[in-house]
């Protein structure tokens, strides 16, 4: 008996203290250990070094009085409105000038840029976890965010191209003979008046593509679509939201521009290139973020996955590491009449997918 005791005990101890040492490992940890660390470095006076020696590591909150909302962005992006870190690499990267016009206290992060806000690792705050519920808005994608509380009248044309075309090609294609947007069209296909509450920008995508294989039974055709024609209907089909969604924004918008900086035409970009005098911390496991980009959407690995695209079980034999890379960073280079999206990855995701792609034989 005492030496099942004893056995229990060593087994008890043993968890507890991996328990406390993954505590100790968490992802956001390590970024502000590097952020503060960087950031003593960085300083130029007495008051900024001890203003980084004396940081604690925590989980940080945002609080939006006007979204009612709850967001931990900035447990990682620690350094949204730090000029010091204007070239840094993601998450410690200065913002760019929009904070001025869209202070993060009274919007939070999600508004505009997607994911979900209460998550605290990378992957499930950038995708919603391997469901990909709620994966992050990037580069063109980030037009319907603008124009959900924005509208056409306020943004600059350039701004709002894409979502002008996606509108042009719902005509052209005669999407409402099947579909209903605000109570005008058919009948026959869902109505489509807020889609773009109900799915993800990456679900659109894949089933604009290839209907049939995101959803069995479905009798939409497969129009010949271009990758240009398709990104930009979901970009205009991520605008249609619930009307008192929309209402709600822009009545929030509207309260806290009048207390802040009005949005002038330099300023109105919400990402830069990313650049590298500073390195990023961020590593990724390639399984992860299979699911956690969208890959598994429309690609299979064995018998789990899409059907939009082909099944990648054996792509390590079928590319290059250098052709994968090249296809993550831009598909048009590599399949320019193919459908496959434009990601938007960080050369971090592109290195993590293309070594477990690889590997796939």
């Amino acid at each position: 008996m005492e030496k099942w005791l004893a056995i229990s005990g060593l087994v008890l101890t043993a968890v507890l203290a991996w328990v406390v040492k993954d505590a100790f490992h968490q992802e956001w940890i390590q970024y502000q250990e590097t952020y503060y660390r960087l950031a003593l470095l960085e300083a130029r006076n007495e008051a900024q070094k001890e203003w980084a020696t004396n940081q604690k590591f925590q989980v940080k909150q945002l609080r939006s009085g006007d979204l009612s909302t709850v967001e931990r962005c900035t447990t990682c992006h620690l350094a949204t409105d730090n000029p010091r870190f204007r070239d840094a690499a993601e998450p410690l990267r200065q913002h760019s000038d929009l904070l001025e016009s869209h202070p993060p206290e009274k919007f939070g992060c999600v508004v505009c840029h997607g994911g979900e806000g209460r998550a605290a690792t990378t992957l499930e705050a950038h995708s919603g976890g391997r469901g990909v519920y709620k994966p992050l808005l990037k580069g063109e994608y980030l037009e319907a965010a603008c124009y959900n509380c924005h509208g056409f009248d306020t943004l600059p044309a350039e701004d709002t191209a894409a979502i002008r075309h996606g509108m042009q090609l719902v005509n052209r294609y005669m999407c409402q003979g099947c579909h209903q947007i605000d109570g005008v069209g058919g009948e026959e296909g869902p109505d489509l008046s807020d889609v773009g509450t109900q799915r993800s920008w990456l679900w659109l995508y894949a089933h604009l593509a290839r209907p049939q294989a995101v959803t069995v039974g479905s009798t939409m055709p497969v129009f010949a679509l271009s990758r240009d024609e398709i990104k930009d209907i979901t970009i205009y089909l991520m605008t249609l939201r619930k009307s008192s969604q929309q209402m709600y924004y822009a009545a929030a918008l509207e309260k806290a521009s009048a207390k802040s900086t009005p949005l002038t035409p330099e300023k109105r970009h919400v990402e830069s290139k990313p650049r590298a005098s500073l390195r990023s911390v961020v590593t990724y496991e390639g399984a992860d973020l299979f699911h956690a980009d969208g890959c598994i959407v429309c690609h299979s690995i064995g018998r789990v996955g899409g059907q939009v695209g082909p099944a990648l079980t054996h792509i390590g034999w079928k590319l290059s590491t250098d052709d994968m890379k090249k296809l993550l960073h831009n598909p048009d280079d590599v399949l320019p009449n193919g459908k496959m999206p434009q990601l938007y990855l960080t050369d971090q995701e592109i290195d993590g997918l293309t070594d477990y792609l690889k590997d796939l034989r």
